[in-house]
């Protein structure tokens, strides 16, 4: 029985193999990304181009939807399918957000208007967090897993849902200044509020005692000798630990980072009071 074609990755029950399939729909999308972001630079004549942030974001989500990674997560392995989820909502989603200068930002939302009110509210704590996770929990039911992943547009949904999920949840800390409303202290206590809710689905991966999501408990199997619960436990794991670890590093980074600019500011200081007398 062989696969009938796709535009996007979606579970269709068959046996796994290696290989290669072709998923056009992730192609497109990543070639109108590509094209958006080339024209809006010219458009916009910014002075830079951040080239670096871009590529990580093009290429994360290259590797996260395209084959093998988006087949093995959309109908196969629920831990793989936690991978996706990270990797768009903790790299590609801020990746994204840091491929636009602040000029850029600047035009795309000039003060006064809605698109600036709009920007500033979202850069708010509160709404990252309550959107944030509410795209988590409602994309981790696993009555909306085994619904959605069966069909083409529906594993689009839900992995088109993450990217929004990530940059939703990075906008408050990746703004620019302009938006921005968190000081050092608030970006902290917002990054650990987005270690809270997302626990909740990875201990019950890790702790039940049965698949969660029929889906992956009658996949078949990859390898014989990893079943669904040891796959279902290691998704709960890479949920809690890879998901935690890269918020706590920017916490990190924030503190000391934030923490040298006050001390930088206050010690110029006094060197521009006695300049000044």
């Amino acid at each position: 029985m062989t696969e009938t074609f796709q535009w996007w990755c979606a579970a269709t029950g068959l046996p796994w193999t290696w290989e290669w399939q072709w998923y056009p729909g992730v192609h497109v999308a990543l070639i109108i990304a590509a094209a958006w972001w080339w024209w809006l630079g010219r458009r916009q004549q910014w002075s830079k181009r951040p080239w670096g942030w871009f590529a990580a974001a093009w290429f994360g989500m290259l590797i996260t939807l395209d084959w093998p990674v988006g087949k093995l997560g959309a109908g196969y392995l629920a831990s793989v399918h936690t991978l996706q989820f990270l990797l768009l909502t903790l790299l590609v989603g801020p990746a994204m957000l840091r491929s636009i200068p602040a000029e850029g930002w600047a035009k795309l939302a000039p003060p006064g208007t809605r698109r600036e009110q709009f920007l500033r509210f979202q850069a708010r704590a509160l709404p990252g967090l309550l959107l944030y996770n509410l795209i988590v929990v409602t994309t981790h039911f696993p009555a909306v897993v085994d619904g959605l992943m069966t069909s083409q547009l529906g594993s689009f949904a839900i992995d088109a849902s993450w990217l929004v999920a990530g940059m939703l949840l990075w906008w408050p800390i990746a703004a620019p200044p302009a938006f921005r409303g968190l000081g050092m202290f608030g970006k902290m206590g917002y990054l650990f509020g987005a270690t809270i809710i997302p626990t909740i689905p990875a201990m019950m991966m890790v702790f039940s005692e049965w698949p969660l999501y029929e889906l992956y408990e009658l996949a078949p199997r990859v390898d014989v000798r990893f079943s669904a619960n040891d796959d279902l436990k290691l998704a709960g794991l890479v949920m809690k630990l890879f998901g935690d670890i890269p918020l706590w590093i920017s916490t990190a980074v924030i503190f000391f980072r934030e923490s040298g600019e006050r001390n930088g500011d206050a010690d110029s200081q006094p060197a521009t009071s006695v300049a000044g007398r």
